[in-house]
């Protein structure tokens, strides 16, 4: 999840068993907007669900306090952890945010913003790093020093280039005019090809899990791990989707199919894996658990 306010920023991972990503996970899935804290045991005992070590989800624990992003309580010998503050009050924003990434954007006003730069070879570095931001922005490369994003993205690349100290570089909003015998291609600014490969991928595996979903053969324990893992790998696409107006798309993208993949069995296994948190959480405190709840698409 994404768009803190100032402050440490939630870990990212390229797998979804890696122990500090799946903390903060399963406490934004499943203990959303709560304050109140859960005992550092039931947190390692959610872990191993996952295959996760005491040792590691201990360590991984550790590692999210010392950040900023768990805030610790100790009461006798029991430590608990919960969200801060600060990470709750933006929390559903942020979850309104990944539940709505995958959704066809469009209505495009046909309005592309515009970041021109030069840079000299002795900032490279500071090249590299606008390069980086740009594409964290849904920027594609249209030229050499030329970026261009269907949104609008104005005031977000004016701060990055003022903070980077670049002072040869402009931000513009304009219309792409057709030239005859030249063809714009999303497909190439934005290398689609890729992404578009991995979305093919994700489908592959995951369509087939539906029809035992559906069917109810999916064991609550099963079910928290392959809900977390199947939104967990669908969140992944995030970075890479310059998330285009259906305008700009090639026919038959595949993105619209593979969200509706990751989110059937993302709803349908709902409250089968808040049971299953609600079972670990229970054992160790029955009047926590009872405070659990889950997400749904619905909620976006």
């Amino acid at each position: 999840m994404d768009s803190l306010p100032p402050g440490p920023r939630l870990p990212r991972s390229t797998t979804s068993r890696e122990p500090q990503y799946l903390t903060v996970t399963l406490l934004g899935d499943y203990w959303f907007g709560r304050n109140e804290e859960i005992p550092s045991s039931a947190i390692v005992a959610l872990l191993a669900e996952f295959g996760i070590t005491e040792s590691g989800a201990r360590q991984a624990i550790r590692r999210l306090h010392k950040r900023g992003l768990l805030v610790q309580s100790k009461s006798g010998r029991t430590t608990s952890y919960g969200v801060p503050e600060r990470i709750t009050e933006s929390t559903n924003t942020r979850i309104r945010r990944v539940l709505r990434f995958g959704l066809d954007l469009t209505g495009w006003d046909g309005q592309w913003t515009l970041v021109t730069f030069s840079i000299p070879e002795a900032d490279r570095d500071v090249r590299r790093v606008l390069r980086t931001r740009l594409r964290d922005l849904d920027f594609g490369l249209l030229t050499d020093g030329t970026w261009i994003s269907p949104h609008d993205r104005v005031t977000a690349a004016i701060e990055m280039l003022e903070e980077l100290g670049v002072s040869d570089g402009s931000v513009l909003r304009a219309t792409m005019l057709p030239r005859p015998g030249r063809s714009f291609s999303a497909v190439d600014v934005f290398d689609l090809r890729e992404l578009e490969q991995r979305y093919r991928d994700f489908i592959t595996r995951h369509e087939p899990q539906i029809e035992q979903v559906l069917a109810g053969s999916i064991a609550p324990r099963d079910a928290l791990v392959m809900r977390t893992e199947v939104m967990s790998e669908w969140l992944q696409f995030r970075p890479f989707d310059p998330n285009l107006p259906v305008e700009l798309l090639p026919d038959g993208w595949p993105r619209s199919h593979a969200r509706e993949v990751a989110f059937r069995i993302y709803d349908e296994l709902g409250d089968a894996a808040e049971a299953r948190f609600r079972q670990v959480l229970g054992a160790i405190d029955r009047d926590l658990a009872a405070l659990a709840s889950h997400h749904t698409s619905r909620d976006a």
